[in-house]
């Protein structure tokens, strides 16, 4: 049960918010640009992760992402738990328990990093846009559906890649993915997000 409500704090939980489109500066519009242009051109990667969580929690392990629509996190032990995103579907399974969840990917935020063409007029809107040294941090909202979650990318900015997620719930929870070692647009296996329910695998019984 720990190891699910981590994984709700990491995705679903919703942020009610009312909060309006930031109003950009010349500079931050460009910048806009130049981010949603790196992100409609990330096609795949992979790398390892460490997430953390305001209420203490740890863990880290292994990431595959291939826009649009897909990622597998593969968590290390003590772990036993992996999150597959395929299909329009998140299966989250608990190895240990041999447990499967299952839920649509467009209720959360992850949505917004798993899109093939994102666009900052349609799909979701910009509530903060932030720049320090070596680091810009963009916070958007879905348009549709601001209530289901925030989610802030943040990026280094020489060159711009992507190092970073983080989630805010409605309680005040935050969640963070650091992307570490990872390389972009590198091949994927074309099995890498395969995923049999394990009460369906009878060679697993």
């Amino acid at each position: 049960m720990t190891r699910l409500f981590f994984f709700l704090c990491l995705i679903l939980l919703p942020l009610q918010s009312h909060a309006e489109d930031v109003k950009l500066t010349p500079e931050q519009t460009q910048l806009a640009k130049k981010l949603r242009t790196y992100l409609n051109e990330l096609k795949t990667l992979k790398g390892t992760f460490a997430q953390v969580s305001s209420t203490g929690s740890y863990a880290d392990g292994k990431v595959i992402l291939q826009r649009p629509g897909k990622m597998r996190l593969t968590y290390n032990p003590p772990q036993q738990t992996e999150l597959i995103v395929r299909k329009g579907t998140i299966v989250y399974h608990d190895k240990e328990f041999r447990q499967v969840t299952y839920y649509p990917l467009n209720a959360t935020p992850l949505a917004v990093l798993l899109q093939d063409t994102l666009s900052f007029e349609e799909d979701v809107r910009i509530i903060d846009l932030a720049q320090s040294p070596g680091v810009i941090e963009l916070t958007l909202v879905d348009r549709d559906d601001p209530g289901m979650g925030t989610v802030t990318l943040v990026f280094s900015d020489a060159p711009i890649q992507l190092r970073k997620w983080v989630i805010v719930d409605a309680q005040g929870i935050m969640t963070q993915v650091s992307l570490l070692n990872a390389q972009t647009d590198v091949p994927v296996a074309s099995n890498a997000f395969d995923f049999i329910d394990p009460k369906y695998d009878l060679s697993n019984k």
